[in-house]
């Protein structure tokens, strides 16, 4: 308790010198809002990125400084903002009123003194747990920790249900949207198909979300049994088939899914990093495989996928899981580019590397060496920016020669969500 009484001091000292060092500024200091001993719990180191993420949108360019500090009364993030105190008290009471994880935080703003809810005549916030002011059962300890830990551990698990969700949806959208793009079908046109079209996605994106959403909860169970996911998966591939008329639209992005989404769920709940993401997805990845490929002669009914690895020795996406999806991880940010431009290139990328078993079973393995060659010449020519012609007139061909990249669709889509999402986990 000593220990957090001084980080207190320290903090309050550090608020002080940067309100002497900043005049006229107004300075504000985001942490989260944690009962108990421990301020820092793993579980809840998240809520502070989603928030700072959310503070440096919001204030931009009125920010002249910024940094975050490592604490044992909570870890928090400083900013140094360009604007009249009271203005921003009431952006940033927006923030903690507006967002389902508002609930776990304080934003604290400062203009010489600290400007209060009071000051602005704002409601004081209310409790987590009943409907009384946060401060009167806070004071009279009203409820035990584990009441609280029990209720912010629904607040948390609830809102990254939601907030996963709506962006896997995002990018399934967003990766159906792109054009042109070398055969896939898309808004504008069905590509190189001609059993499925725009709206044989949309019906089959709606059918698989409730599965999707599946998968992210599994992320937060104490040990992920990949068999479970595997059932999931078979569910939705039954309720996909069922919209879609048996038509095959999502199956390999539902075996990505399923073994991305719950290794990025429990990678953001456990404040891990891309290497413990890659882990997790590995160790899905091997259990469902299991010795899949070693009876894989013993089998009925032979997929597409199987078809090509007995032929070639290719195994497609199952191959890329085992790996943790290195490719994925591998290919470019979107960091500073247009998400049109990034997600172009990003597609011209995984195509350059996979051994995608779409192309190999509509076309063949000679095919997909071409498709490769030619997105590492797109590549070496300084990739869709700079080739936008060429790379219509290579979709405008694909589409003729019934080639459609649909692995490499898949990946894009996990790649989205990562990108979206990454700056949740642990940068270490």
């Amino acid at each position: 308790m000593n220990n957090i009484l001084k980080a207190r001091e320290i903090r309050a000292k550090h608020i002080e010198q940067l309100m002497k060092d900043n005049f006229n500024k107004t300075v504000v200091v985001l942490k989260s809002n944690v009962v108990g001993a421990n301020k820092n719990p793993r579980q809840m180191k998240f809520v502070c990125k989603f928030f700072n993420d959310i503070v440096l949108n919001i204030f931009k360019d009125k920010i002249i400084k910024y940094g975050q500090v490592l604490s044992e009364d909570g870890d928090y993030c400083y900013y140094v903002i360009n604007e009249l105190g009271s203005l921003v008290k009431v952006r940033t009471i927006e923030i903690e009123e507006y967002y389902q994880l508002g609930r776990l935080i304080d934003i604290d703003v400062y203009n010489e003194k600290s400007i209060s809810r009071q000051d602005l005549s704002c409601e004081m916030r209310r409790c987590l747990i009943c409907d009384n002011y946060a401060h009167i059962c806070s004071r009279n300890k009203v409820h035990t920790e584990d009441e609280i830990f029990s209720k912010v551990k629904a607040i948390t698990e609830d809102f990254l249900e939601t907030h996963i969700i709506n962006i896997v949806i995002k990018a399934i959208f967003t990766e159906l949207e792109l054009y042109p793009s070398f055969g896939l079908v898309s808004h504008r046109d069905t590509g190189s198909h001609t059993d499925m079209n725009y709206e044989t996605f949309i019906k089959s994106t709606f059918a698989i979300k409730k599965y999707i959403l599946k998968y992210v909860i599994a992320g937060f169970e104490e040990d992920i049994n990949p068999l479970d996911l595997q059932k999931i998966g078979i569910q939705a591939e039954q309720s996909m088939f069922k919209a879609t008329n048996g038509i095959n639209t999502h199956k390999g992005l539902i075996y990505l899914l399923g073994i991305f989404l719950p290794a990025l769920t429990k990678t953001i709940i456990n404040n891990e990093n891309a290497e413990y993401l890659n882990k997790v997805i590995q160790y899905i990845s091997e259990t469902i495989v299991g010795d899949y490929y070693e009876n894989i002669n013993n089998k009925e009914n032979l997929s597409n996928s199987d078809k090509v690895y007995l032929k070639y020795g290719i195994k497609g996406i199952r191959g890329e899981s085992l790996q943790g999806l290195k490719e994925m991880f591998d290919a470019p940010d979107f960091d500073n580019l247009d998400e049109g431009i990034s997600h172009h290139d990003c597609l011209i990328y995984l195509m350059s590397k996979l051994d995608d078993t779409t192309i190999i079973h509509k076309n063949d393995l000679e095919t997909l060496n071409n498709v490769k060659s030619d997105m590492k010449e797109l590549i070496n020519c300084g990739g869709y920016a700079k080739n936008i012609k060429k790379v219509k007139k290579l979709s405008d061909e694909y589409k003729e020669k019934h080639i459609s990249p649909g692995g490499s669709a898949d990946m894009l889509v996990i790649k989205i969500i990562y990108e979206k999402l990454k700056y949740l986990i642990n940068d270490k």
